[in-house]
């Protein structure tokens, strides 16, 4: 699997608009977002290090999908049935590109956190940082499964509405942009179990002195399994029929 990996990084480095797009969007909304005291009523230095973990995590995601919507045109090409043809197994194809795609998911990681210490001068103790970059970071693979069955499955004229639909679905539902606790009561009773709220959950709590709950890792476990077995299905349905989305 290391020289399929090998091959899909070289073909990453030929997309410099998707890793522009994944940095500067999230950039732009954590410089407005950091002003978060009149909307929750958080201190400056607390909003800016909250809004931090939010639009990294929101990066990463944005990057995950949009790297893997770039599958539709791998099928166009007819690449995925080569691959088929392979002695790669579905599975490993699969988790090859999801290993791929957390390149993608690490540069909006650092960006933001860089500038989040430069601008609004975010201080954390050195086990904090050591903590929350590798959480957001590979904290993101589960969405990277997902990017790959939605790539998978979409069409080449549905694929980006429906990224962005369950980007900013999963972003809002999840307390990415507003904290749960402002949010309507049952979309907050709904948000705690959603990927993306565990996912940022973590490296919130140790952003704040505590550390991850056992609860948020086994709801990110939870649908890191879904989204691979939905990945290995789209990635199957996909070599041997049209799309279906």
């Amino acid at each position: 699997m290391l020289p399929y990996v090998r091959l899909e990084l070289r073909r990453l480095v030929r997309m410099p608009g998707l890793l522009i797009f994944a940095v500067f969007m999230p950039l732009l909304s954590y410089l407005l977002f950091t002003n978060l005291t009149t909307i929750t009523g958080q201190d400056q230095a607390t909003a800016a290090t909250y809004t931090m973990v939010s639009m990294a995590a929101y990066g990463a995601i944005g990057a995950l999908l949009n790297y893997a919507s770039g599958l539709v045109l791998d099928r166009s090409i007819g690449w995925l049935r080569q691959l088929r043809l392979t002695p790669l197994p579905p599975v490993k194809v699969v988790l090859g590109k999801g290993v791929t795609a957390l390149a993608t998911a690490l540069v909006p990681v650092l960006a933001l956190c860089g500038a989040a210490v430069a601008v609004n001068g975010v201080s954390l103790r050195p086990g904090q940082w050591l903590a929350i970059v590798p959480l957001l970071w590979l904290g993101s693979l589960p969405f990277a499964l997902l990017g790959i069955a939605l790539g998978c499955l979409a069409t080449a004229q549905t694929v980006q509405p429906l990224n962005l639909l369950v980007y900013l679905g999963l972003s809002i539902a999840g307390g990415l942009w507003l904290p749960l606790d402002i949010l309507p009561g049952w979309l907050a009773d709904v948000g705690r179990w959603l990927p993306t709220h565990a996912y940022a959950d973590m490296a919130w709590r140790v952003a704040f002195g505590g550390a991850p709950t056992l609860t948020d890792l086994l709801t990110l476990a939870a649908w890191l399994v879904a989204f691979t077995a939905l990945a290995v299905f789209g990635y199957r349905r996909s070599t041997r029929s049209v799309a279906v989305l």
